[in-house]
């Protein structure tokens, strides 16, 4: 099925809001970590979502218009809302933020792989995947932490002292 270019349009400004919202939340977290490796890894989802945004910036300019124009209220998660909200990072909340964030990367992981093929090229769905992927190393890390916070610490077996050991 051919696209139009409104069509296409729509579709990446949703994308460039989510890397947007996502951007927002991470830093909210980050300016408000007290662990040095917390505020790392939010420093890195930032840094990450920043450069996703402008590869979704080049491609609208390539196939859509030069002037992007406003951008949509909602993205492709929910964080949006959160942000909106302004709400502050409540320590005794950790795992419910991360569980946003994780629902986030989620959200983003299938809406690049639904949309891959949006533009019949295969560089764009080179693209695409490469955003999936990351999106879904997002949540891999989010995972983890959030396992590392709650305490659950011999996910790999749970019937002996260190990971994998046999």
């Amino acid at each position: 099925m051919e696209h139009t270019k409104e069509e296409i349009g729509v579709i990446l400004k949703k994308a460039i809001k989510g890397e947007e919202d996502r951007y927002a939340f991470y830093r909210l977290l980050a300016d408000q970590a007290d662990d040095t490796n917390a505020k790392k890894i939010l420093e890195k989802l930032c840094n990450d979502e920043t450069r996703h945004k402008e590869t979704l910036i080049e491609l609208y300019k390539k196939y859509v218009s030069e002037e992007l124009g406003a951008l949509p209220d909602k993205g492709i998660d929910s964080l949006s809302e959160v942000i909106k909200k302004g709400h502050e990072v409540n320590k005794n909340t950790e795992i419910d933020l991360i569980n946003l964030a994780i629902e986030a990367e989620i959200a983003a992981t299938k809406y690049y792989q639904d949309q891959r093929n949006l533009i019949d090229n295969p560089v764009f769905r080179e693209i695409f995947d490469k955003l999936a992927a990351e999106e879904h190393d997002h949540y891999e890390m989010l995972t983890a932490e959030r396992n590392a916070i709650s305490g659950n610490h011999h996910w790999f077996s749970y019937d002996h002292n260190s990971p994998m050991e046999h």
